[in-house]
């Protein structure tokens, strides 16, 4: 799968972003809502992994702004501050998983395994970049 990772701390988007790729999956790395939101445009992703409180905006806001041009957008939110009410926003939202930080490795691969025997994505994310076949 494409993943889009926005995720403000080095070390955890080092660590989620490298995981990830080792179990197969394209990532492209965003340290905030706005650089996510500009490379959300530029490509397409079969899921978005995203940190709910980034340095400029929250989940709450880049989810309903990614959703004006990707109406069927996965999104995955990953939280350090994890409360119920919290939640229920996040979900009211349309995501498809919520998920508390630290985020257990094998939890995050049965959920990403999951979804890619699920994807409805057509192309790896080195074919954004590719010529066009003559």
């Amino acid at each position: 799968m494409n993943i889009l990772l926005v995720e403000d701390d080095v070390f955890y988007r080092d660590m989620l972003s490298k995981m990830v790729r080792g179990w197969g999956h394209d990532v492209v790395c965003a340290e905030t809502g706005r650089d996510g939101l500009e490379k959300a445009t530029a490509m397409d992703f079969d899921l978005f992994l995203m940190d709910v409180f980034l340095p400029d905006m929250t989940a709450m806001d880049l989810i309903p702004r990614v959703r004006e041009f990707r109406p069927d957008a996965r999104v995955i939110t990953l939280t350090g501050q994890s409360t119920r009410s919290l939640e229920l926003k996040l979900r009211e939202l349309g995501i498809a998983y919520y998920m508390a930080k630290p985020v257990p490795a094998v939890e995050l691969k049965s959920i990403l395994d999951h979804m890619g025997r699920h994807n409805v994505s057509r192309r790896p994310l080195s074919a954004c970049f590719a010529p066009a076949a003559s």
